[in-house]
């Protein structure tokens, strides 16, 4: 999705994972602010940490028991006053723009965690004071961000209460690593929006690329130019995956045929390139996709297999796996295993590398 605007705003999603999901909007908005002040839960001034995207993450409430949580913590955030030239208006819509990695539990961790007692894990909320000082939850459950890299859109209309300092918490017990802390104000959206058709999609193999992260804060990041390994080095899922060539066809529109990508491979994109933006507006793309992801952590729901196989009208991932044809998901669409999804894959190649 290509969205033009005008110089002087910008445009977000939401990237966050919450239950309920956050709508699936962009977002117009002035061009994002530092707060007036940012400190840590311990009074430390982390406002240089969190005031550019620059890759130096707020990494001051230490580590947990358990990958991906840690002790109860959060950044305190105070708007500037609504003057010029940097005034926080008080009579539009203002956001929080967070952005951020997420160092997540797995399904072996949350297991884990759900057989002590200790402070099980929250994610996001937001707290304000009242005219005494006396902080409260105004929002909760907010989720937290989906991924490495994201932005984190939370609207802060409303929140403030009368007589109080425009101040907040953003609190959780999760490994969150904020980048940047920033605020705007909602502006007219003069936007103009195009979806750009696929013109191609090649499914191929192509190996597994060197990750690394710069430091300890740091999310692991892979570096596309170099290549680690061109064999496996997970234990592969069994089942059917689809074959390599041209799958235009599967990714054209959300109907139910998914491409079956295992580990190693890489769809390349391709899309008609648009005219030039308008003089004195600025371009950006929103990368849309919709489908499902499924790992081999042994405590994973069906873990060592392709099926049972997701479709939209499924409402719970318990049924064990059967037979393909028996499968719902090959029932809405049989022939694809027919002239797409006929690449068997097995775990034979990796299980062999342990045992030698």
């Amino acid at each position: 999705m290509v969205v033009d605007h005008p110089e002087g705003t910008a445009i977000y999603t939401d990237e966050r994972f919450a239950v309920p999901p956050p709508p699936l909007k962009i977002y117009t908005t002035s061009e994002p602010q530092p707060f007036l002040s940012a400190r840590d839960d311990c009074g430390a001034d982390v406002s240089a940490t969190v005031s550019d995207i620059d890759r130096q993450y707020l990494d001051t409430f230490g580590r947990g028991p358990y990958q991906g949580l840690t002790r109860d913590h959060w950044v305190e955030l105070e708007l500037p006053a609504d003057v010029p030239p940097n005034a926080a208006p008080q009579n539009v819509p203002l956001y929080l723009l967070a952005t951020g990695w997420t160092h997540p539990t797995d399904a072996t961790v949350n297991i884990a965690i759900g057989q002590n007692s200790i402070p099980q894990p929250e994610g996001l909320s937001i707290e304000v004071p009242d005219a005494n000082g006396k902080w409260t939850a105004v929002k909760r459950n907010l989720g937290f961000p989906a991924g490495k890299m994201k932005t984190v859109v939370l609207d802060l209309t409303g929140l403030f209460r009368p007589g109080a300092p425009r101040k907040l918490r953003l609190r959780t017990n999760l490994e969150i690593y904020w980048d940047q802390l920033a605020w705007a104000a909602a502006v007219p959206d003069r936007s103009r929006v195009e979806r750009l058709a696929l013109s191609s999609a090649q499914l191929r193999y192509r190996g597994f690329s060197e990750v690394k992260a710069a430091n300890a804060s740091s999310p692991e990041l892979p570096d596309y130019n170099k290549i680690a390994s061109s064999g496996p080095i997970w234990r592969d899922l069994e089942g059917y995956a689809t074959r390599f060539g041209d799958i235009r066809e599967l990714l054209e529109k959300v109907d139910d045929r998914m491409a079956i990508v295992n580990a190693g491979d890489e769809v390349v994109l391709r899309f008609r390139a648009p005219a030039a933006p308008p003089a004195g507006w600025k371009r950006d793309f929103v990368m849309i996709g919709d489908g499902w992801i499924k790992d081999g952590d042994f405590n994973s729901v069906y873990s060592r297999t392709v099926l049972p196989l997701p479709y939209h009208g499924m409402k719970n991932y318990d049924a064990p796996p059967r037979t393909l044809e028996d499968d719902p998901a090959y029932q809405r669409h049989p022939e694809d295993w027919l002239t797409f999804h006929t690449r068997y894959v097995t775990p034979e190649m990796f299980e062999k590398a342990l045992r030698n």
